[in-house]
């Protein structure tokens, strides 16, 4: 009975752990981003995500990086506004790089202004 309770425990700790280290962007912290809301996106992001990489798929994305690749000019202000890392990388790619694929030239300028560096 200790085996499959210690079994039991030790399974369920394994598998909280890989949901906390594979956090996936949801269709709801998608549509707060595409919103350009800033308040639509505090309530599905806390502060402390602000910086991490979540997955869509097999790509990954910061919340800047998305918000970058959209255009979504509000967020891209308020997360830079909140000392978000500009040059930071998710799939080896930034924000920078993400701009530039996306809807472009306007966010990539306004994000080297605030200090991102081309790679």
């Amino acid at each position: 009975m200790k085996k499959i309770i210690s079994t039991l425990f030790l399974f369920g700790m394994l598998l909280s752990a890989g949901m906390l280290s594979a956090q996936q962007l949801t269709q709801a912290k998608m549509k707060a981003i595409n919103s350009d809301n800033v308040t639509t996106f505090k309530k599905q992001f806390a502060p402390g995500d602000y910086n991490k990489c979540f997955t869509i798929g097999n790509e990954s994305y910061s919340p800047l990086g998305f918000s970058s690749l959209y255009g979504s000019k509000n967020i891209i202000k308020f997360l830079l506004d909140n000392k978000v890392d500009i040059n930071k990388k998710c799939n080896n790619k930034t924000p920078l790089d993400l701009a530039e694929t996306g809807k472009g030239e306007e966010t990539a300028k306004y994000l080297m202004q605030r200090g991102a560096v081309k790679n």
